[in-house]
């Protein structure tokens, strides 16, 4: 049996004092530090990558991971929207937040 393990958190801050994140479909979609690009395909799933993906054979490079999320009732599955725009029109950089101690605001990461 395949398993698939949650690679984002929707809407919900994982506390981490890093903030990554993209907004898609008007939420917060929290990703691991290392996802500086997020993109959907032809399919509508949204996936995220280190470095600036290119397209490549009708799709986006190889070297991508699928956004995968708990939804309602436990089940962990790839985050899927409608496409709204064309596939090419889709890549974006995530937002970078560092979150201070106690009592200090967040403010944009470096770099």
């Amino acid at each position: 049996m395949l398993t698939i393990t949650p690679t984002a958190i929707v809407d919900i801050n994982p506390g981490d004092q890093l903030e990554v994140f993209a907004v898609i479909e008007g939420k917060k979609v929290y990703l691991p530090p290392e996802a500086n690009y997020v993109m959907q395909d032809k399919r509508g799933i949204w996936y995220y990558c280190a470095r600036k993906p290119r397209p490549k054979e009708g799709d986006w490079t190889p070297n991508k991971t699928s956004i995968a999320c708990r939804h309602d009732g436990g089940y962990v599955r790839a985050l899927k929207t409608p496409t709204k725009t064309p596939w090419l029109d889709t890549c974006q950089r995530t937002v970078r937040m560092v979150c201070g101690a106690k009592g200090e605001s967040r403010r944009p990461a470096d770099g």
